[in-house]
């Protein structure tokens, strides 16, 4: 009888784990009466009393109330194990760490509802922590405060303040460098790369430097030697209703996929979402329909071009200097200005800048 009692106890947990793993909550799902007696082990409630108390007995299992109904909880074979070692002023101050989930609780809390004295507690503390029951746990809304949490489970964000905190304080340094990777990954997507081909300069005192050929090089037969032949690299503006903007889904799964986060797991959409509304408030980034587009190539051509472009090295340095006020205006210093014409892929006609400037 005893065997065959064992045997159905076996089977009903067996079932229940399998329930919980192919379910949403996982291991921390919560059974009724009703769906264990549903799960075909036993066919009464008096029947399923006994198996359920043989599982308790065994610390497979543990009652709860939900509700006002009574419900059951699973535990892991190798929990169980560790918690049938433990004496009783130990259990007592599990299940108060363990009734109280992803918040964890205080060494005080688990004083005053257990009764037991303070030394007894972190004895007790120490013994869960060295058998890998527990786990400490730094709150940000109480720093000072040692809050304990089952050691499997992994705290809420009312307790570690998400993913953008460590070890209670928040992370400028990762907060940073998100932010650097989001908008280089924003940039590569928002502007389309071309090249401008220069034209090549005469290269002779006295002679005009126009593009067009000169007078005396046609009557002579040969052409004048250029100074600086070939080009630039730029960027332009997609046209209007382009729909490849990187969405919120796109940066995460860049994000995740980086490698350069802890937990990339841990990093939710929203969490994400929050970094992204900050970078629009400090005018980094652009929110264009349900994407981002970075203001590169907008608001003033690199280093790098402006040498290209005036004829001097690359890594010259020259001081920005203060324009009239044509030249504060949007064209006077567009990186692609060159590029701008009726029809083209940038004009005066869908130029959102110029018409922000002249609202000013």
């Amino acid at each position: 009888m005893a065997a065959k009692l064992e045997e159905a106890s076996s089977e009903l947990y067996e079932r229940c784990t399998n329930a919980a793993l192919s379910s949403p909550e996982g291991r921390a799902k919560i059974f009724g009466q009703d769906e264990l007696l549903k799960m075909g082990v036993v066919d009464s409630a008096q029947a399923l009393l006994e198996l359920v108390q043989g599982l308790m007995d065994a610390q497979l299992i543990r009652l709860m109330q939900m509700e006002g109904k009574i419900c059951y909880a699973l535990r892991t074979k190798d929990d169980a194990a560790k918690i049938v070692t433990l004496n009783d002023d130990e259990r007592m101050v599990y299940n108060q760490i363990e009734n109280s989930g992803t918040n964890g609780t205080w060494t005080k809390t688990i004083k005053q509802r257990t009764n037991i004295h303070q030394t007894t507690v972190t004895k007790a503390m120490k013994t869960l922590e060295s058998k890998k029951l527990v786990k400490p746990v730094k709150s940000i809304k109480n720093p000072a405060q040692k809050i304990y949490m089952l050691y499997h489970l992994s705290p809420n964000e009312d307790v570690t303040g998400g993913p953008w905190f460590s070890d209670g304080e928040l992370d400028v340094e990762l907060i940073a460098i998100t932010a650097d990777a989001v908008i280089h990954f924003i940039a590569q997507n928002s502007w389309k790369t071309v090249y401008i081909k220069r034209e090549a300069t005469p290269d002779a005192d006295g002679i005009s430097k126009k593009r067009k050929r000169n007078e005396t090089a046609d009557i002579e037969g040969s052409h004048p030697k250029s100074r600086r032949a070939g080009g630039y690299e730029t960027q332009i503006s997609y046209p209007a209703g382009w729909r490849g903007y990187p969405t919120v889904s796109a940066i995460h799964h860049f994000i995740t996929e980086a490698g350069f986060l802890k937990d990339s797991s841990a990093l939710a959409e929203s969490d994400l979402q929050n970094l992204l509304d900050v970078l629009v408030f400090d005018e980094r980034i652009e929110k264009i329909g349900n994407g981002y587009r970075t203001c590169k190539g907008v608001f003033g051509a690199t280093e790098a071009m402006k040498n290209i472009m005036q004829g001097r090295q690359v890594g010259d340095a020259v001081e920005e200097v203060e324009g009239n006020g044509l030249s504060q205006a949007p064209c006077g210093r567009c990186p692609v200005f060159n590029l701008c014409e009726d029809g083209g892929p940038v004009n005066a006609k869908n130029c959102e800048y110029f018409q922000t400037w002249l609202r000013a």
